[in-house]
Formats: structure tokens, C-alpha cells, sequence
């Protein structure tokens, strides 16, 4: 029992350190956007509930709740809640709009005041140690009230999805996002698992699960402000000065030349921009690979990823990809690109390919790009 009251209390208290850190974190993106102000808030409360479910470890690892306690309910439902305000990414109700916060929350609220009244004073608190127990006396009032508590809370775990989908019917979830429903799945299973048989350690399990699901908001938060970053510029800015001559003699004259590690990288940056430019049709073709760039440059594989991560770029897929997603803008603009399937004229392979790039290069989402300039 010892080493259980120590697991619980490490547990809780690493979990609590991880949601302040995520409160910290979403707290100054919410001095600066506001849609980052629920998740602040649902992070600050679930980060000071923990540290005092902590303090309390031994308790924990000794509790014998039974099946359906009211105040695991209570508690566990209440989290629920919170993680649905922040559903998908989206700022639903939440702490935006109070007077809508406290109309979400209300049927919590209604069923604590109606369990209060009708149970507290007369103390008829059931304790249910078995399902026989609980079959036995179904039909109470105490009993019938905890059912429907954890109705309430997989009311609200199915909000978790179904709110955002009728907001974006027609969005792209992208992997991370499934993995995010799968982890969220899970976690709600073991909610419900230790709603009708309580253990410690799966409790641990279920804090675990919960810090993962809330946690990835705080880093798909960090990710979109990134994917907002201007990207490297790929414009050559004095084309007519530079020439291209034999690979290998301007390997030799480079080594000879340009001490300056930088300054090598800077002159192959400026002669890969130069062919990237004045050979359009070989990249618009979607067999076009780094490999081939690197062949046709004169480059290796390793000194082309250094000099253009010396401008900026991640890799060399990437920077093919940008000027694939830059000829895109420039068709679509000039008419001559009318829908996603016509992203093969710039040499993606399909058109979940091509939103995928798109959305991850300028931040913005193709098909209403498309839109946009139908218009």
C-alpha cells in the first residue's frame, strides 16, 4: 500500500507540474489571442486540483469508493466538462462568455443541488461494493442520480467531437489529430472503468492519459504559431549576375575561393535558386526528387541540406515543395488552376497531397484559397 500512495502521489504531482507548465505557456498566447484564454484557465484549474489531490496520496491508495461514488463522479464528469469547452481546438462556451459557460455547465450544477437536497440530509449515501449491490437497489434515488451523473459525463465526452464536426464538416484532420481521438477514446474508457470498479493505479493511468490529451492543445497551440512564420524567401534577387557554369569546376573555384563557411553556403544557396528558376519544367514534374536536384546542381546531398538550412530551409523536400506551393498561388491567381485536382500541374501527386503542402507552407487552406479567387 505504501509504494501505491508513493506512485499515486509521484503521479499526481508530475501531472500538476505539466498543466502549470501548459498554463504558463497558453497564458502569455492569451495576452495576445484571446481563443488561447479557455485553455489557459482549464489548465490552471486542473494544475491546482492535482497539486491537492498530491497532498493526498496515502488516501488515495487506501480509498475504497465503490462502484459509481458520487464524488469521483463529481469529479471526473467536472473534468470532462472542461476538456469539452476547449474541444478539437476550438474555443466553444468556455471562460470567453460566462453567462455560456454557466448555461453548458448547468445540468452539472442541477444534479449536484437535486443529489444534495434529496440525499445529504437524510444521509441515505449508499456505499456499492458489488454489481448484486447495485442491481439489488437500482431503482433509488441515490443510485439513480449517480447514472445519471455518468450519462452527464459521457454526454459531454461526446461533445468532445461532435461540437467541432458540426463547425467543420468539410476540415482535414490530419494525423496527429487522430492520434489525439484515439488517446481521448482510451482515456474516457478507463473514466468509465473506474466509475464502476475504482483502483489507485488505474486512476494513475486515467491522470496520465488526461495530462496527454490536454497537453497536446498546448503543443498544437506552439505548432500553429510556427507554421504562421514567414518562410525563407525563395526569390533570386540579382539573377542576371550569376552564372551557371561546369559543377565540378565551381566546386574546385568555391573551395579555392570562399574561406567563409557562410559564404560558401550563401553561393551554392544562390546557384541552386538559379536553377530552380531557369528549370521549371523539370521541377513542375512530379518524378522530381532531391536526388535529382542535387544531380542536376552539382551538389551533394550533403552540402545541398547544409546550404539551404543555411537560409532557413527544413530540408530539401521542403524547399522543392515551397516553389511547387509558390507556382500553385501564382496559376490559381492567373485562373489557370480552378481546382484541387489541377494541383498535378504543379507536381503534386494528389490532391490530399497538395492541401497538406499548401496549409503547411503558408498556413492557410487551399480550398478556400481556391474559393477565394473563383470569386
Amino acid at each position: 500500500m505504501l509504494i501505491e500512495a508513493i506512485i499515486v502521489t509521484i503521479v499526481f504531482a508530475c501531472c500538476a507540474v505539466a498543466h502549470f507548465a501548459g498554463m504558463i505557456i497558453t497564458g502569455i498566447l492569451a495576452k495576445h489571442r484571446v481563443q488561447y484564454l479557455s485553455l489557459a484557465w482549464m489548465l490552471a484549474i486542473f494544475s491546482v486540483t492535482l497539486f491537492i489531490v498530491a497532498m493526498y496520496g496515502d488516501s488515495v491508495a487506501k480509498g475504497a469508493p465503490g462502484i459509481l461514488n458520487p464524488y469521483m463522479l463529481l469529479v471526473l464528469v467536472g473534468g470532462i466538462y472542461l476538456q469539452s469547452i476547449y474541444s478539437l481546438g476550438l474555443a466553444l462556451p468556455g471562460f470567453l462568455e460566462f453567462r455560456r459557460m454557466l448555461k453548458y455547465a448547468s445540468p452539472i450544477l442541477l444534479l449536484a443541488i437535486i443529489y444534495m437536497i434529496a440525499i445529504f440530509p437524510a444521509e441515505r449515501l449508499t456505499q456499492v461494493y458489488s454489481f448484486q449491490e447495485l442491481f439489488t437497489d437500482i431503482m433509488s434515488l441515490d443510485l439513480v442520480l449517480r447514472v445519471m451523473a455518468l450519462g452527464l459525463g459521457v454526454y459531454y465526452a461526446l461533445n468532445i467531437i461532435i461540437l467541432p464536426k458540426r463547425m467543420a464538416q468539410k476540415t482535414t484532420f490530419p494525423m496527429s489529430l487522430i492520434a489525439y481521438t484515439v488517446v481521448l477514446s482510451l482515456s474516457i474508457i478507463i473514466y468509465l472503468y473506474i466509475a464502476l470498479d475504482y483502483t489507485p493505479l488505474m486512476l494513475c493511468v486515467y491522470i496520465a492519459m488526461f495530462t496527454v490529451v490536454n497537453y497536446f492543445w498546448v503543443c498544437h497551440s506552439i505548432e500553429t504559431l510556427m507554421q504562421k512564420l514567414p518562410h525563407p524567401n525563395i526569390k533570386l534577387d540579382d539573377v542576371d549576375k550569376v552564372v551557371l557554369v561546369d559543377a565540378p569546376v565551381v566546386e574546385q573555384q568555391e573551395e579555392e575561393s570562399f574561406s567563409d563557411f557562410n559564404e560558401m553556403n550563401q553561393k551554392r544557396y544562390v546557384r541552386v535558386q538559379l536553377w530552380m528558376q531557369t528549370h521549371k519544367d523539370l521541377w513542375l514534374n512530379n518524378g522530381f526528387t532531391r536526388d535529382k536536384l542535387c544531380d542536376e546542381t552539382g551538389i551533394n546531398r550533403q552540402l545541398m541540406l547544409q546550404c539551404l538550412r543555411s537560409q532557413g530551409h527544413n530540408n530539401i523536400h521542403e524547399y522543392i515543395t515551397t516553389y511547387r506551393v509558390e507556382e500553385l498561388k501564382r496559376l490559381i491567381k492567373l485562373g489557370e488552376v480552378t481546382s484541387v485536382s489541377d494541383c498535378i500541374l504543379v507536381g503534386f501527386v494528389t490532391p490530399k497531397t497538395a492541401r497538406l503542402c499548401f496549409e503547411r507552407i503558408l498556413g492557410q487552406n487551399l480550398d478556400d484559397y481556391l474559393l477565394r479567387y473563383k470569386k
